[in-house]
């Protein structure tokens, strides 16, 4: 299923100093290229001018992308990834199979010390923390990791080749399972953050489960009963009706939005909602 379609929109972010205009959007499936040379260029324009730019978005096909310091040869040793088109992204961390998943990238222009360098632990801690408190509302037992698979490795080329087998302390976990997972890029123009939260298991990296199949394996109060007791039909007529974001920011309607685990556009809604509403929050954040 694919994301609608949904032009900018505009609104005010309170930020330290004064209002500053944010923009949202919602693009429909774009290649690989084209989804990394919008983020590339969003990046590339930034002015201390610039909007904060909200982006979600889906791929057209299932995508390999690559973090920055990523070689493609080292993807050959891994079954089914070498058949995938692929790019890179600006951005660094593990790769990422696109395929049943929700991308969002996050654009804050610099407006402070233009000589600032370094990824911000805090926007990640913003952001996450946002996502893992929304989804304890839904009945799961969402958490950040704490926990870093590089502690046990010497250089880069000997973590895990995948983001989602990876583990950093700010990664979004669910039992054992790794559903978000960010990276970032920063450089005098602004801080580009990208993300991917997971929503099914592909069948090209069929180990990796999504919020879908945690429905399933992970019995949660909310979840677990509207996973049962309402078919996709109902659901998919609830959310005509009501819309997903009266339904998820009203705490009776929490089973509905649980059973978005179903369908990607909810999700997309509920990630961009969880994120607009804190994002005066994630743009103070001091990136030092």
């Amino acid at each position: 299923m694919s994301l609608p379609f949904v032009p900018e929109t505009k609104f005010g972010v309170p930020l330290a100093g004064g209002p500053r205009e944010g923009v949202v959007r919602i693009d429909p499936p774009l290649s690989g290229e084209t989804n990394m040379a919008i983020d590339e260029a969003l990046l590339r324009d930034a002015t201390p001018e610039s909007p904060i730019v909200l982006r979600v978005y889906q791929w057209e096909q299932p995508t390999l992308s690559l973090g920055h310091f990523q070689s493609w040869e080292d993807c050959r040793t891994i079954p089914g990834l070498s058949d995938l088109p692929w790019v890179r992204r600006k951005t660094g961390g593990g790769a990422i199979v696109h395929d049943q998943e929700i991308t969002y990238s996050i654009l804050i222009p610099e407006t402070r010390n233009k000589t600032s360098k370094g990824h911000s632990e805090l926007l990640y801690r913003a952001i996450h923390g946002s996502v893992v408190e929304n989804l304890k509302k839904l009945g799961w037992d969402a958490k950040l990791s704490e926990t870093c698979t590089c502690s046990t490795a010497t250089n880069q080329k000997e973590e895990p080749f995948l983001c989602f087998s990876r583990r950093s302390p700010v990664d979004l976990i669910i039992g054992t399972h790794k559903i978000l997972g960010s990276a970032q890029r920063r450089t005098s123009a602004g801080l580009l953050q990208h993300g991917s939260l997971l929503i099914h298991q592909s069948p090209t990296t069929p180990k990796l489960i999504g919020l879908s199949e945690l429905t399933r394996y992970i019995p949660s109060k909310f979840v677990q009963e509207a996973f049962h007791t309402d078919s996709i039909s109902n659901y998919n007529q609830h959310m005509r009706e009501t819309g997903l974001t009266d339904a998820f920011f009203n705490s009776a309607g929490a089973p509905s939005v649980a059973r978005a685990s179903l369908d990607r556009n909810a999700w997309a809604d509920f990630l961009v909602g969880v994120l607009k509403s804190r994002l005066s929050e994630i743009a103070n954040c001091q990136w030092r």
